[in-house]
């Protein structure tokens, strides 16, 4: 047998921890030729589709791949030719781009996340606000329902009662409407779902533990509701009444103009019995158990193990 008819593949020790293979999308296809039998589109392929497989845990300077083909993403570098890990996570894999989410870190916004934040600064027609980003985020002053709900441009007195609306220290639940190409990200409350929060307690866990759903505002047994905010900002409350009114209404513009009044915006805390205190206590202390042991946090695990 001749030797150049033998095509060896190898995988690099380094992934000793990789067992399957993901190539669902065929874009890696070994290429075996009689006239050819040492091609290396054959063995770069299999390098690839050996080592770039998706929830793959990596740490800080491991190799990810030897193939020069893939392009690099967030939490990797390249080095001759070879793509490294910068951060300890699961490798994540889009087409022919490689990336590591790290496992912890800061929150990357995206565009329609639910997230809570806390008012840094009052600028000029718009506040600033930490969600934990690497960057503060902006809340447009066109952005939020201001009292009356009367959906309006707003005027050179609204700006002037900015801080009565909302002032630095405020938390407030909210959407990222969009994301601008520096990176920040522009915020809205324009729903009776979002808004200043008050009567609870604010905890934050690092952002990759909230599963994310298609809601993010949850009522618990016990009188206590929850805001699991994308971030990793979690804000346990009492179960306002209004709730009950709403479960079998969407809330539209005429429903907007009859519940938002200067009370959305009230620094008032509603009186709370001791029974409730001690069923948010109680979630609070479930919710830093689970971070503690890197336990995914949903709503249904928190109504188990508060029966529990």
């Amino acid at each position: 047998m001749d030797i150049s008819e033998v095509i060896s593949i190898t995988r690099p020790s380094t992934f000793n921890n990789i067992d399957n293979i993901n190539n669902d999308d065929n874009s890696l296809d070994i290429e075996m030729s009689d006239e050819q039998g040492h091609t290396q589109s054959a063995s770069a392929s299999a390098t690839a589709t050996a080592t770039a497989t998706a929830n793959s845990i990596v740490t800080p300077g491991e190799l990810i791949t030897e193939d020069p083909t893939w392009m690099k993403g967030h939490g990797t570098y390249f080095i001759n030719d070879k793509t490294y890990s910068s951060v300890a996570g699961s490798i994540s894999r889009v087409n022919r781009l490689l990336s590591v989410i790290p496992l912890r870190g800061r929150y990357s916004p995206e565009t329609g996340d639910h997230v809570i934040g806390r008012i840094t600064d009052v600028g000029n027609k718009r506040w600033k606000v930490d969600i934990g980003a690497k960057q503060d985020a902006i809340l447009m002053l066109g952005s939020v329902n201001l009292p009356g709900g009367v959906l309006r441009r707003k005027s050179e007195s609204d700006e002037l009662q900015m801080r009565n609306f909302l002032k630095e220290g405020d938390l407030l639940n909210c959407e990222v409407q969009t994301i601008f190409n520096n990176g920040i990200a522009s915020l809205h409350t324009r729903s009776l779902k979002y808004g200043k929060l008050r009567n609870g307690i604010f905890l934050k866990i690092p952002s990759p533990l909230i599963v994310k759903t298609k809601n993010h505002a949850f009522d618990l047994p016990g009188n206590v509701s929850i805001v699991l905010g994308t971030n990793g900002y979690i804000w346990l409350y009492k179960t306002p009444k209004i709730n009950k009114s709403l479960e079998n209404n969407t809330p539209g513009i005429t429903r907007l103009e009859e519940e938002s009044s200067w009370e959305i915006y009230s620094d008032k805390n509603e009186f709370i019995d001791v029974q409730t205190r001690n069923n948010i206590a109680k979630y609070y202390n479930i919710i830093k158990s689970l971070a503690e042991k890197e336990q995914k946090i949903n709503n249904d695990v928190l109504v188990e193990a508060f029966d529990y």
